[in-house]
């Protein structure tokens, strides 16, 4: 039996033309991502401090990492779906955009799937909670349904996307008090935070629709954002929204009358953050402009985060083989102990996308290759077998009918 490895060089991966201040965000939201998850999971509770200005600092900027998320990747979508001109049934965009939906969702409930479990059918109310893919996938799911939409009515792209943005933000309270007892669990969760879940629909579907606003006027106006009015207006609303946010709901709800936007003024958190999210879109487009080359390893990081995310779930959480690093002592930790973890975990997870395109080859290339070596030496042994065993059963019969 031949077991070489098969003469094929590892791949070199040819990057593909990418908008690099969103990839940067994106690598910066994802390590963001990594240190407060990790150190959520970790730090004792008694040094959580809100009136401790290093953690009031890291828990207000850990509160920007998921509405940053789906900002940027509303806005990505609808860029790459707007490039691609043709109908919507015709369009690869969408055609990809589809099955990453049916990915997001699945991953979103397999990374919450003990293994053990799941073999033996002993199904648990937190492996159907809903998380960030779930989120994200719903949102792809409605850019591409309003574009069709779009497509077969002409309605104004940008101002469907901002209604149902806006909609979603006004209506999160609503829904959040709203009792959904009648709907099946599983349903539930995309509701309502009372069974666990992390994210729910509203309004975290919000900010991947304001991303898809961005996105389209990145597509119409693509030179805009090479200038420094790029970031100078999107730091001027993010500032603005920031520091008027009352003002703004108010003055909306005399202009229209309609009274969710009054009601809002008591739960203005979501809006707060878009312009906490708008601020850093900011302060990125001017990060690579300053920094023209940025190194590839960065934009790597900020291409690769569904791979990140899902690793990370498994290896923090635990949850495929009930064995995670929160295992190690949940909420136990001190912070240098802490911080220590944070940034072997950050490394960790650098060094592994600088060398994913080495794993994916092994785990596509190598393993299957020796698996399929194995085979065919099982195939062969039970071949040999049978056929001795046949020609022991014939010999045994032909002497009894002897």
């Amino acid at each position: 039996m031949d077991t070489s490895s098969p003469a094929v060089s590892i791949p070199v991966s040819i990057p593909k033309k990418r908008i690099v201040f969103l990839d940067v965000l994106r690598a910066y939201a994802i390590m963001m991502m990594l240190q407060g998850h990790l150190v959520d999971t970790l730090l004792a509770d008694q040094y959580r401090d809100e009136t401790h200005p290093i953690f009031w600092t890291w828990n207000f900027m850990r509160g920007m990492t998921a509405a940053i998320f789906f900002f940027v990747s509303g806005a990505i979508f609808v860029f790459l779906m707007l490039r691609d001109s043709r109908p919507w049934y015709q369009n690869l965009r969408i055609q990809k955009g589809l099955k990453r939906v049916l990915l997001l969702l699945f991953l979103g409930y397999f990374l919450k799937w003990n293994l053990y479990h799941l073999f033996t059918l002993n199904f648990y109310p937190s492996m159907f909670l809903v998380d960030v893919f779930h989120i994200i996938g719903l949102a792809v799911f409605t850019v591409i349904l309003v574009f069709i939409i779009y497509q077969n009515t002409k309605i104004p792209l940008p101002l469907m996307y901002f209604a149902l943005a806006l909609t979603a933000f006004l209506i999160a309270p609503i829904v959040k008090t709203a009792d959904w007892s009648a709907l099946p669990m599983f349903l539930q969760n995309y509701l309502t935070r009372d069974n666990g879940s992390t994210f729910i629909l509203f309004p975290w579907i919000g900010y991947s629709l304001f991303g898809a606003v961005v996105g389209w006027h990145m597509y119409k106006r693509p030179d805009f954002y090479h200038t420094h009015w790029a970031p100078l207006l999107f730091l001027s609303i993010g500032l603005w929204i920031h520091y008027n946010v009352n003002d703004i709901l108010l003055g909306c709800f005399h202009l229209t009358g309609i009274a969710q936007f009054k009601l809002a003024t008591y739960n203005n958190a979501s809006f707060w953050r878009l312009g906490h999210v708008l601020v850093v879109f900011a302060l990125f487009i001017w990060i690579t402009k300053i920094f023209k080359n940025i190194p590839p390893l960065i934009m790597k990081i900020g291409g690769e985060t569904l791979v990140i995310y899902s690793v990370h779930y498994v290896v923090l959480y635990g949850t495929w083989f009930g064995i995670g690093i929160g295992s190690l002592g949940r909420q136990t930790f001190t912070p240098w102990a802490t911080a220590f973890s944070a940034v072997a975990f950050i490394l960790f997870f650098v060094y592994l996308i600088y060398r994913i395109e080495e794993i994916r080859y092994f785990l596509y290339h190598i393993v299957p290759h020796y698996f399929w070596l194995y085979f065919r030496f099982l195939r062969i042994k039970f071949r040999r077998f049978y056929g001795e065993q046949r020609e022991k059963f014939v010999a045994m019969m032909a002497k009894k009918v002897r």
